[in-house]
């Protein structure tokens, strides 16, 4: 009962959240496209498939919160994509009982637009992702978030 209570108070504030950002899917990026494009294709190759995919319409420096059923003992593969304008990219990763899991920022120095994050759940749940990134001047950016997940036959 306290699993139901907490995802539903965790899926209220996940919609009011993206309804006071007025979350998007579907923004056009040819660099972030073809860049994901190839993730999802080197990950294939490894017996991956995706699980989810989307190109997303960020606010600058507004977290992007996604809600994902993801399964025990599954391996996936993050992989979240920014413009390469963006000074800051960041990606978090919570458990049904909002801990941190993971949180990995990006700066400009760092050199590179993207974080590949490889996770297997100790527990089948709900898990949220929580990405954004931050260019100068504010405004709307373009992102990318695929998960990939291993093939049914490659694991076993």
């Amino acid at each position: 009962m306290r699993i139901l209570v907490t995802f539903l108070i965790g899926f209220i504030l996940i919609s009011v959240n993206a309804n006071a950002q007025q979350a998007k899917i579907g923004c056009m990026d040819k660099d972030i496209r073809v860049q994901s494009e190839q993730f999802k294709h080197n990950f294939r190759a490894q017996g991956m498939e995706v699980y989810k995919n989307a190109m997303l319409n960020m606010q600058s420096q507004e977290p992007y919160p996604i809600a994902l059923q993801l399964q025990q003992g599954q391996l996936y593969q993050f992989v979240f994509v920014g413009s390469k304008l963006s000074s800051k990219i960041f990606f978090e990763l919570f458990d049904g009982n909002d801990e941190k899991l993971e949180s990995i920022t990006l700066k400009e120095k760092d050199g590179k637009n993207y974080i590949i994050y490889s996770f297997m759940p100790k527990k089948s749940d709900v898990y949220l992702i929580v990405a954004g990134q931050k260019i100068r001047g504010g405004g709307e950016v373009c992102g990318s978030l695929t998960v990939m997940q291993q093939l049914k036959s490659n694991a076993e």
